[in-house]
């Protein structure tokens, strides 16, 4: 069962939480190693990771 937000911003970050675990699973990547890569770069004040490879360079 899903579980409903009360609020827009709750409504927003569970949608982006839910397409980084589909695309990890589409591309077989662990979603709780790429998400801990996102919020440890967060709390350490760092640019996000480029955890999908799509930085161009």
């Amino acid at each position: 069962m899903l579980q409903r937000t009360s609020s827009h911003r709750g409504e927003q970050f569970r949608s982006r939480v839910l397409s980084v675990v589909e695309t990890c699973k589409k591309r077989g990547m662990s979603a709780l190693d790429t998400i801990s890569d996102i919020v440890t770069a967060v709390n350490r004040k760092q640019p996000y990771p480029d955890v999908f490879g799509l930085a161009t360079g």
